[in-house]
């Protein structure tokens, strides 16, 4: 009896030890700053749009063909930046995000993985974005596709705005618990 109790009392010991690390790295993520580093590998119906000015007659014939088809691809990588200034690891459970383009949001995710933040640290979260953007194109929003894939042209001035709101969470035990609003990182393409 006297090994059980000794037992019972060593486990409570090591679960306490832990919530108080959950709540320690809570505590610290409150403090990280996040930003949206950047935007890579952009494709749209499978065209990579590096420079618009430079599509071949495959390239364009693709685009043209998922506009018929009603089915726009689009496939980009959007890289968040958290950085973490105080003294004590910060820890993410989960991040769920929406992404806007030019303030329209169409696409929304949720990253599932655990991220630790170092004390005075910064890491990089990707997110993989992947959606049918046809319903910005058909829902008469054409500018806002149009100045989106000239934002990638090194001679056009036209850029669009893109944004991740982003909603990170945390365990503490076995509960989760969410910021209380999104956090909006934009930046100009």
């Amino acid at each position: 009896m006297k090994k059980f109790i000794g037992l019972l009392a060593v486990s409570f010991l090591f679960v306490s030890c832990d919530i108080w690390s959950q709540i320690e790295q809570t505590a610290a993520l409150q403090n990280c700053k996040f930003s949206l580093k950047n935007v890579q590998d952009v494709a749209i119906a499978g065209v990579k749009i590096k420079n618009i000015k430079n599509l071949s007659a495959s390239d364009i014939v693709k685009l043209t063909a998922a506009i018929a088809s009603k089915k726009i691809p689009l496939d980009l990588n959007v890289n968040v930046g958290i950085q973490n200034p105080s003294q004590q690891k910060a820890a993410i459970n989960s991040l769920d995000w929406i992404c806007a383009i030019d303030g329209k949001d169409f696409v929304s995710g949720a990253v599932n993985q655990k991220y630790s933040i170092p004390a005075n640290s910064n890491i990089t979260m990707p997110l993989a974005i992947n959606t049918d953007i046809y319903k910005l194109f058909s829902s008469g929003n054409i500018e806002t596709l149009k100045n989106f894939i000239n934002s990638f042209s090194k001679t056009d001035a036209t850029s669009s705005r893109i944004a991740i709101k982003v909603k990170p969470s945390v365990y503490i035990g076995q509960q989760k618990v969410q910021y209380p609003n999104y956090i909006t990182l934009e930046k100009k393409l």
